[in-house]
């Protein structure tokens, strides 16, 4: 028996036993004019093959999957044309296409591939057409009709389960999106501005290593450098070359070089708007050029990526709810999570868990879920915290299983395990492996300063090292003052406990920002009590208690379920027990 690859189209009329018994001649006969008019010539015209026909089924064959699609949406669209009478008389087929191996027995084909395809076609709605990954990827930027995904389905006989786009061609009853589907980004070659020609190796150089680290983010789909430089010197727009490649947010920009100075610039475009999300410019001295290269390339890095999340966002809260896919119930839940108070944490675990139950393979909402657990538990928040840290743990375990190199998954895995207390080699090396999967995550390198503040021997300058990387790669993060925060922490153990002028700056600017949560300003009123400065540190009081109106001195001194905490907390006791005096309730 000979294998080879092709396209399976498996196509079934919906609801045909109830066709026929309502009008079993009509049926036959339009049935029949539908087939001669219409799927016949489609097929024929797309190269393709009819196997079988099963009276209310066929099973066809393309060599091509892009030419089977354009055929089908052809057949869907032009019987929804012709079918224009009561919803329920109406001649409306299902049709699933995949792109997979087969076995030939005589003339027919046989297998998984077969299987596969009859499996989407049942998935599909009336008039609409469902295709596997196989064939998704060969549609890139091949049709103009929006692919919707499923996610990934079980069905019957297939083992493992199918990750399933949804086409709804005109007709068709529509679906929701389900699946969490990144909106992509292309890093377009840089224009050399230059005179000098040969400075095109730098502009690619950077254009390059912004591809490389871009994708490292796991949250982002980012096109390879060969499809993006296919549209070098290209008269297309960028909204045409975004559609082309399938993309919604597309980088751009130039480099020009006089003398011993350069200059670049750099802009994020939303494609489907044509506005600009984000813009900037850079001017240096050259003296390294690939020292400048490497500078640059993380300077614009470190910029898209957080823009086109916060973009994101802005468009995730602009859509009403019912409609939202896993990957928009995501972004809302970051937007939740980022207010740091009871009803931002309780929304954002509520939006995780539904982006999960859409999309049970979306490796990122598992991530989520395990931070906010360490978030709610470490910020003295949660009725049940030993029921929280069991729950986060498990999502962490999750997000890693669905995608090991989901880096924050074993973010949120290191910090819980160190919040657990007795697990410190385990928790540094989930740190770790987060930082080596992508070095330009800050939250990565924050998850490692938080573990370190619990090993037995706690090194201050690590710490604050770690919390100064965070700060740096992504100075507009929500959760920044969390790293500005832990700067002051590290600085203050580096310094023995002692209550420095730099600890008390690097407390002062956490509490700047708006979200910023309880404990920054209890930590900052501490060290203002110690230096006498009551004025202020009854402010901070205030505004402390103003995110936590149950704030008490027990509260703090039990806010943080770990082990080495009771420790922590008597390093500053006696200054804190100042706080009682300007007005901290003891209990």
């Amino acid at each position: 028996m000979d294998r080879r690859l092709t396209t399976i189209v498996a196509a079934d009329l919906v609801g045909y036993s109830g066709l026929m018994a309502a009008d079993e001649e009509g049926t036959i006969r339009r049935l029949k004019a539908v087939r001669a008019e219409v799927i016949d010539p489609a097929v024929s015209k797309g190269g393709g093959r009819i196997i079988k026909s099963m009276g209310d089924g066929l099973l066809i064959e393309f060599k091509s999957p892009v030419a089977a699609v354009r055929s089908i949406i052809m057949v869907q669209e032009e019987i929804a044309k012709r079918e224009n009478g009561p919803e329920i008389n109406r001649l409306r087929f299902r049709v699933g296409v995949n792109l997979g191996d087969v076995v030939e027995d005589g003339d027919d084909i046989l297998g998984d591939g077969v299987n596969i395809a009859a499996r989407l076609e049942s998935l599909a709605a009336p008039g609409g057409i469902c295709v596997s990954r196989s064939v998704h990827e060969q549609l890139r930027g091949k049709i103009d009709i929006p692919m919707i995904s499923l996610g990934p389905q079980m069905v019957k006989n297939i083992p493992e389960p199918i990750d399933v786009w949804h086409i709804g061609v005109a007709g068709a009853v529509p679906v929701i999106a389900t699946k969490s589907e990144p909106s992509g980004i292309a890093v377009l070659p840089f224009d050399n501005m230059s005179e000098d020609s040969d400075q095109a190796f730098f502009a690619d150089g950077i254009v390059e290593d912004v591809i490389t680290e871009l994708s490292r983010f796991r949250s982002l789909l980012v096109i390879a450098r060969n499809s993006t430089f296919a549209f070098r010197g290209s008269a297309k727009t960028v909204r045409e070359i975004a559609h082309e490649l399938g993309v919604r947010y597309v980088v751009e920009g130039s480099v020009r070089r006089g003398g011993d100075r350069i200059r670049v610039t750099a802009q994020l475009i939303d494609a489907e708007t044509g506005g600009h999300v984000w813009a900037e410019k850079w001017d240096r001295v050259v003296d390294d050029l690939f020292a400048v290269q490497d500078e640059l390339t993380a300077a614009i890095v470190t910029a898209v990526e957080p823009e086109m999340g916060a973009h994101e966002r802005r468009l995730a809260r602009a859509r009403p709810p019912e409609s939202l896919t896993a990957w928009e119930l995501y972004h809302r839940g970051v937007a939740e999570h980022a207010k740091f108070t009871d009803q931002g944490f309780a929304a954002a675990i509520t939006l995780f868990n539904q982006a999960v139950k859409r999309d049970p393979g979306f490796a990122l909402a598992h991530a989520a879920l395990a931070r906010s657990a360490w978030s709610i538990i470490a910020s003295g928040r949660g009725s049940d915290p030993a029921a929280m840290l069991k729950s986060g743990m498990e999502s962490a375990r999750w997000a890693i299983e669905i995608d090991e190199r989901q880096e924050l998954g074993h973010f949120a895995l290191g910090v819980l395990l160190a919040l657990v207390g007795g697990n410190e080699e385990e928790a540094i090396s989930c740190a770790e492996r987060a930082i080596a999967l992508n070095p330009n995550n800050a939250s990565c390198h924050h998850g490692l300063t938080m573990i370190n503040l619990f090993l037995h021997e706690p090194n201050g300058a690590r710490m604050a090292q770690s919390a100064r990387t965070a700060v740096r790669l992504s100075p507009r993060d929500p959760q920044v003052f969390l790293f500005r925060f832990m700067v002051g922490v590290g600085e203050w153990v580096e310094a023995d406990f002692e209550f420095t002028d730099s600890v008390l700056a690097a407390y002062r600017e956490a509490c700047r920002h708006q979200n910023a949560d309880w404990f920054v300003f209890l930590a900052a009123a501490t060290h203002c009590a110690q230096r006498g400065m009551n004025e202020a540190a009854v402010d901070y009081i205030s505004r402390a208690q103003e995110r936590m109106p149950n704030l008490s001195l027990e509260l703090y001194r039990t806010s943080l379920r770990h082990p080495a905490w009771p420790l922590w907390f008597e390093k500053s006791r006696s200054e804190v027990e100042k706080l009682v005096e300007l007005g901290l309730p003891r209990e």
